[in-house]
Order: C-alpha cells, then sequence, then structure tokens
C-alpha cells in the first residue's frame, strides 16, 4: 500500500520555506506599520493604510513571471531539460525586475495622482503628503522586491529552504533597527520609513543571491541563453496571480473610498490595523498556497493520480487547522494587536478590534478557498484560477460591504470578510459540479471530483502498482509483486526480469546506504506502471540526494563487475532519468 508520509513531510518541509518567504514580502510593510501607530499617530498610519493596497501590487511583476516561471521550470527539469529550465529562469530574473524598473519610475512620477486614486481625497485629503512620501519612499525599492520574489519561488525547488528564512531574518532585523533610527535619532515621517523598507529588502536580495556561491545547483543565470519566445507564455500562465494582487488593490481602494465617504480618520485607521492583520498571518495562507500550486504542477507532469489527492487532502487539512489555531489566537489577542497601532484614541482602538475579530473570523475558510486557488493554477486552469482570485480578493468582498453599508456602517468593510469566505466556497461547489458535468467525470468520490481531472488522467488502476516500502524485507516482498504485475499483464520474460531487478537493485541501494546517512525516518515510494508498451517504474525517496546515473559514471569501466545490478539496468533500460526538486529523489526507469 502507498502511505502519503513522503508528501506529507515535504508539504509541510516546503511550507516552511514558502512562509519564511513570503515573510519577505509582508514584514516590511508589518514592521513599518506597528513602529507608525506606536510613535507617529494616527494621521501617519491612515496615511499608511491609504498605500497599503499598492503595497501589495509592488510585487506583482515578480509574481506574475514567477509563478509562470516556476511551473515552466518544474516540468522542464522533470523532463530532463535542465538547459531549457535555466533558460527560464534567466528569463524570469529579467522580465521581473525589467518590468518592477518601469513601474518605479511609474509611481515616482504620478506619485500624487496615485495617492488621490487610492483614496487621499474627501475628508481625509490632508492626507495626501504623508502618504505619497511613503509611497515614492517603497517605490524606489520595486527592482530588488521582485528580484527577491522570482529568487524565494525557485529556491525551495532547487533543494534551498533555509536561505529564505535567513533573508527574512536579516530584513526584519535592519527594518526594526533603521525603523527605530528614524523615529528617535533623526526624527523622519512616513517617507524616512519607506526608504528603511527599501534598504532592508536590497539587502535581503543580496542574501538570497549566495545561493549561487553552493555547488550541484540547478538555477544558473545568462544572458546569452533566455528563451524570449517564452515571454508570453510565463506570463499567461502567472496572470492569476496578478488578478489577485489587482483585486486586493482594487477591494482596498474601493473600502479606502467607502470609508472616506461615510466614515472618518478613526475608520480608516481601523481598516488599516485589518490590512496588517492580513499581512502578518496572510503568509501563512500564501505558503500553503504556493506549496499546493509547486507539488501539483510537479505530479501533473507524472500524471499521478493517488499523489495528486493526497496533496489535496493533506493541504485541506493542514490549512483548516493551522489557520483555525491562529484564528482563535487572533480573535484572543485582538486587543493587544490593535494597542500596537492606535493609542490614546478610544473610537479608533474598538473599531480596529472589530476589524481585526472580523479577519480572524474569515481567516480559515479564506485559506481553504485560497488554497484550491492554487490548486487550479498548478494543473494548468489558468483562467478558473484567475477568475476565483478576482473574486476572492474583490468582487465578493466588495459586493458585501456595498451590500452591508447602511445596515452597518463602517462595520460593514470588516463584516465583508467573513461574509466573502462563504460566498467564494458556495462559488467553488458550483464551479466543480459544471465543470464535472463538462468533463464526464464518471468517479462519484468526492476528491476525485474536487481534483477536476479528466478520466483519462493516470493509467487505468489496473495498470498501475503504488508502493510504500521502509524496510529491506519489504524489498524482496516488492520485486515479487512487480514479477507478478508484468506476468499478469503479459510481459515477455526478459523485462519481467529486468523490472523485477531494477526494484530490487534501486530500493534496496536506497534502504542501504540512503536510510543510514542520517537520524531521520524515511521510506520509499514506488509506482509501477503499465503504459501503451511501455513498462515504468518511478522511484521516490526524501532521502539525502543521490543520482545512481552520475554516481556509476564515476566508476572505473575497467571494473565491469562493481554495481554490476545498477550498469546492467542503466544499460539495458530504454530510458534512466534522475531529477532531484525539492529535496526529492526522483529516478524514472522505462523498460
Amino acid at each position: 500500500m502507498m502511505n502519503s508520509r513522503i508528501i506529507r513531510n515535504t508539504f509541510y518541509a516546503q511550507l516552511a520555506a514558502y512562509v519564511a518567504s513570503a515573510l519577505t514580502s509582508t514584514l516590511g510593510s508589518f514592521t513599518d506599520g506597528v513602529i507608525i501607530g506606536r510613535f507617529l499617530g494616527v494621521d501617519s498610519i491612515a496615511a499608511f493604510g491609504i498605500v497599503s493596497p499598492l503595497i501589495v501590487v509592488f510585487s506583482l511583476a515578480g509574481s506574475i513571471v514567477s509563478t509562470g516561471a516556476r511551473n515552466r521550470f518544474v516540468r522542464l527539469v522533470g523532463s530532463g531539460d535542465i538547459k531549457e529550465a535555466q533558460g527560464v529562469f534567466s528569463l524570469a530574473c529579467v522580465l521581473g525586475v525589467g518590468i518592477a524598473t518601469l513601474m518605479m519610475l511609474v509611481i515616482c512620477l504620478f506619485a500624487t495622482p496615485i495617492t488621490r486614486l487610492l483614496g487621499a481625497t474627501g475628508s481625509v485629503a490632508y492626507l495626501l503628503p504623508k502618504a505619497k512620501d511613503y509611497l515614492i519612499g517603497t517605490a524606489i525599492g520595486l527592482p530588488a522586491r521582485n528580484a527577491m520574489w522570482i529568487l524565494w519561488a525557485f529556491m525551495p525547488i532547487d533543494n534551498d529552504r533555509d536561505l529564505p528564512l535567513i533573508a527574512a531574518a536579516v530584513m526584519t532585523f535592519i527594518n526594526t533597527i533603521l525603523d527605530l533610527v528614524v523615529v528617535f535619532v533623526i526624527h523622519g515621517d512616513t517617507f524616512e520609513m519607506g526608504i528603511v523598507t527599501t534598504i532592508s529588502y536590497t539587502v535581503a536580495m543580496f542574501v538570497l543571491l549566495t545561493h549561487f556561491l553552493k555547488k550541484n545547483i540547478i538555477l544558473r543565470f545568462s544572458f546569452t541563453h533566455i528563451p524570449w519566445r517564452e515571454s508570453w507564455k510565463l506570463l499567461s500562465q502567472g496572470v492569476s496571480v496578478g488578478v489577485c494582487r489587482l483585486a486586493n488593490m482594487l477591494r482596498c481602494a474601493f473600502m479606502n473610498h467607502l470609508l472616506a465617504a461615510t466614515a472618518s480618520a478613526f475608520a480608516l485607521a481601523a481598516y488599516s490595523v485589518h490590512r496588517q492583520a492580513d499581512s502578518l498571518l496572510n503568509p501563512l495562507t500564501i505558503g500553503m498556497a504556493d506549496t499546493v500550486a509547486v507539488l501539483a504542477g510537479v505530479l501533473m507532469g507524472g500524471e499521478d493520480r493517488p499523489m495528486m489527492k493526497r496533496v489535496l487532502i493533506t493541504s485541506v487539512q493542514s490549512t483548516f487547522f493551522l489557520t483555525a489555531g491562529m484564528a482563535v489566537l487572533t480573535w484572543v489577542l485582538a486587543p493587544q494587536f490593535a494597542s500596537l497601532y492606535v493609542r490614546n484614541e478610544p473610537e479608533a482602538l474598538r473599531l480596529s478590534i472589530i476589524a481585526t475579530r472580523c479577519y480572524a473570523a474569515g481567516l480559515p475558510l479564506y485559506g481553504l478557498n485560497l488554497i484550491y486557488m492554487n490548486y487550479l493554477q498548478g494543473i494548468g486552469r489558468s483562467k478558473h484560477a484567475s477568475i476565483a482570485g478576482l473574486m476572492l480578493e474583490s468582487g465578493f468582498l466588495i459586493i458585501a460591504a456595498a451590500a452591508m453599508v447602511r445596515r452597518f456602517g463602517p462595520n460593514a468593510v470588516w463584516y465583508s470578510f467573513p461574509v466573502a469566505q462563504l460566498l467564494m466556497l458556495m462559488y467553488y461547489s458550483r464551479l466543480i459540479n459544471t465543470e464535472r458535468r463538462v468533463m464526464k467525470i464518471q468517479s462519484k468520490e468526492f476528491w476525485d471530483r474536487v481534483l477536476l481531472l479528466p478520466d483519462s488522467f493516470d493509467v487505468p488502476e489496473a495498470d498501475r502498482m503504488d508502493r510504500s516500502i521502509t524496510t529491506m524485507d519489504e524489498v524482496t516482498d516488492l520485486s515479487n509483486a512487480v514479477w507478478r504485475f508484468c506476468d499478469a499483464h503479459g510481459c515477455d520474460p526478459r523485462r519481467r526480469y529486468l523490472m523485477s531487478l531494477s526494484v530490487e537493485e534501486m530500493a534496496g541501494n536506497v534502504i542501504e546506504h540512503g536510510f543510514t546517512k542520517d537520524k531521520k525516518a524515511h521510506s520509499i515510494d514506488v509506482r509501477v506502471l503499465k503504459k501503451d508498451n511501455d513498462y515504468l517504474i518511478r522511484i521516490r525517496d526524501d532521502c539525502l540526494v543521490f543520482d545512481p546515473v552520475k554516481q556509476l559514471s564515476l566508476y572505473s569501466s575497467q571494473d565491469p563487475a562493481h554495481h554490476m545490478g545498477l550498469r546492467m539496468i542503466i544499460n539495458t533500460a530504454k530510458e534512466v532519468q534522475y531529477t532531484c526538486i525539492m529535496k526529492l529523489n526522483n529516478l524514472l526507469i522505462k523498460v
């Protein structure tokens, strides 16, 4: 039987890396918000809140390009086309940083009208100078921010999960220290706070660049091998992420205008606190969603339905329980959290506590909605993912707030968050039922329907065998099971012998050497397929990196008896392909 240990452990390991990476996009803004609210007053935190929607869009180019490039990169590496994959990475860097530089110039030139569009009008027009100053200060760091966004998207795939954590820690430390210098030493205001954020992102970018000093990495940058023809493909595949960010900005601008027309600066300050709760907790949900997208993309290439199902089940369970725990904690600590930003203004503090608790109430469902949107992106359903992103980050929130504002006043803005999550679940239910009929999915099993994969995805169950093993005794049993599988499918004696030998030799080698290299628990996932006229074996483990094909090339050709079983398999199989992605060894043998 196949267990879910490798997928579960990989999910949590990747989650930690992607959460840390997502924090690099929000920690600077979060730290600025706390210090501005505590030391620069209500007007400054309200001005900060006006600009904060555009801060989310600052990483727009990097997020669109990195998402599309990451999906393409994973599939190219899986097919063994490393050079082409490296070209895609190079293209992503050039596009992301180039577009970000143009955005920086536009924002700096048109800062005043942009700030007015964000909500610095009407009764709060006096906040325009402070808001514009913060906008310009942070916009200067756009190229570094987008370069960092691209780098962190690729590094966990290239087996480097620690560097994003280090970069996030360095960035937070520098941002906090320099923010305090601005407040207590140079007595600056919002512009200086924005410049500090730019400096911290730039330093973090250089920390991430140290990845390229390491040996045996896949990522390589080169101007001479950039596949410019892939540009539109990368942008189109990542468009759903861009839609989410633009929708987020649209929603926040709408809410700012709604509050400016119906309430006071106290309500704007409260909405700023609501946004800061999102900035603090959103990396958890973004990290989960990115992990789902990457794992789904990898498994799509292998047409592995059982593993796709395990990824989705694991992500749903993990997301719900983790976000539910964070929601309870946020609800309880809402007064303390709000007081980080608002002092000496009882009405602003009261509204901020309500706004924070409304965010906590909607967080678990928001997490589920976000991971399913990213799952759609991972399986190549970009159109559906884009529509879902638009409704999740803007459509349903605006509709709910506009419908409730007469009844609840400014509270309708934060009440809309949990209401919109319920509407989003209803939308997904309708989408799944509609697509299931269009795709003529016959299975009545719940998860098969939620996967939205055609019945032709993966080989029929009778033509595949999936097992997980952890001991050498199980290797022998598996080898015999493969023999019986081949025999039942009419495999000729030569290939039947080679299939059985391949499983015994390769899996046994992993257990004998890989399981003993550290003190961690390991298992091996083995998949045997009959596909058309070929028989395939896929062996996946989470031990230390080991490429048997490369290892054999290091052995002396004058000793043909050395690793004779391994040599025989590689020399007689139609294809032997090894890749290592996300610290998983993947060996494919075609017989």
